[in-house]
């Protein structure tokens, strides 16, 4: 009973995808969104809708191929096809049009009776039969329909989207691979997804850290805190670009990192600046190296170059910055002393 009522609801859903669809393009062919006062259909339908713009922008893309293909909006009014099955045949259509026309039918059928696994390799020797020099002229124009989307969400998070060709793709996914292994840790909990993340920001975090950046300002590029001494010492929030962070996080970001002194005055206008000073000295952090050799967390051998000067007692709390107050951790096991009770370290 449950199987067939969730399969008749997918399939209501895809048939009002569809019919959204059809109002898209109806609404743009009738000039709707001009007449209106919006300079475009997607900005129409982001006001209409509430939605982000990429999402919005993926709908009117969909609706405008439909446009173009009866056979297919046909089924998908149906609900006999999904929405994401709906767009690889688009997909299909923009790089073979001609084909496309001739043989939708025979692509309909397919996706309609294939596996999710199959149907983008059936679609792909499709286009390889179709058109094989049009197939080997799209493979080399890939390149130019990459694209990356980064921005703060509504959520307080920050929100990553886009598409990369073959190679590039592969050396992302290479890349994502080598820091994103699952790790023999009892306590790393983390989903294959959040492993991703992590090693992401890793590599970007080690690029800034290379010192091989170009300058902005007469500055390196550099993550910018601005957090007043009552918060640093105790709790609250603390606003960057991309959203709030918690004081304990600007505290960790603050182990080992140049730190500026600014006085203000009765209405927040900067008196004095006093010069970026490092909060580990670099002779320091040399013998902090030479001692620790990598992080010094329990069976983890991230290399000292990679890793943070983590203060046992926070400097804003009083800590000295000495040898016997540092460890070397790397960036996933200073996060997680800095989420967790201090003990746990002392042996």
């Amino acid at each position: 009973m449950v199987s067939e009522e969730l399969g008749e609801t997918r399939t209501q859903i895809a048939s009002l995808e569809a019919r959204a669809a059809r109002l898209i393009a109806e609404g743009e062919q009738q000039g709707v969104p001009e007449a209106e006062g919006f300079g475009s259909t997607v900005a129409w339908l982001v006001d209409l809708t509430g939605e982000p713009p990429y999402v919005c922008r993926a709908q009117v893309a969909l609706a405008r191929s439909l446009r173009s293909m009866p056979l297919v909006m046909e089924a998908f009014s149906a609900g006999q096809l999904s929405v994401s099955r709906v767009r690889l045949l688009a997909a299909c259509r923009e790089w073979v049009p001609v084909a496309f026309a001739r043989d939708e039918s025979l692509l309909v059928e397919q996706a309609r009776a294939l596996a999710a696994r199959v149907l983008p390799l059936a679609l792909s020797h499709w286009r390889r039969l179709a058109d094989l020099d049009g197939a080997v002229d799209a493979a080399e124009r890939v390149f130019e329909h990459r694209r990356l989307h980064a921005s703060a969400s509504w959520a307080g998070m920050v929100r990553l989207d886009g598409d990369l060709d073959p190679e590039g793709g592969a050396v992302v996914l290479e890349a994502l691979g080598s820091l994103s292994r699952p790790t023999r840790e009892p306590d790393d909990a983390r989903t294959p997804e959040q492993r991703r993340a992590d090693a992401l920001v890793e590599i970007c975090r080690r690029h800034l850290d290379s010192g091989n950046s170009p300058e902005q300002g007469g500055e390196r590029p550099h993550l910018q805190v601005s957090v007043d001494l009552a918060t640093l010492q105790g709790d609250g929030l603390v606003d960057l670009e991309a959203g709030p962070i918690t004081a304990e996080a600007a505290r960790r970001l603050g182990c080992d990192a140049s730190v500026s002194r600014i006085v203000f005055g009765p209405d927040d206008v900067p008196l004095q600046a006093g010069r970026a000073t490092r909060t580990v000295p670099a002779a320091l952090r040399r013998a902090l190296d030479r001692r620790d050799r990598h992080c010094t967390y329990p069976g983890c051998d991230v290399p000292a170059r990679w890793c943070d000067a983590h203060h046992i007692v926070h400097w804003a709390k009083g800590g000295e910055t000495s040898l016997e107050n540092l460890r070397l951790l790397c960036r996933r096991h200073h996060r997680w002393e800095h989420d967790h009770p201090p003990q746990r370290w002392r042996e």
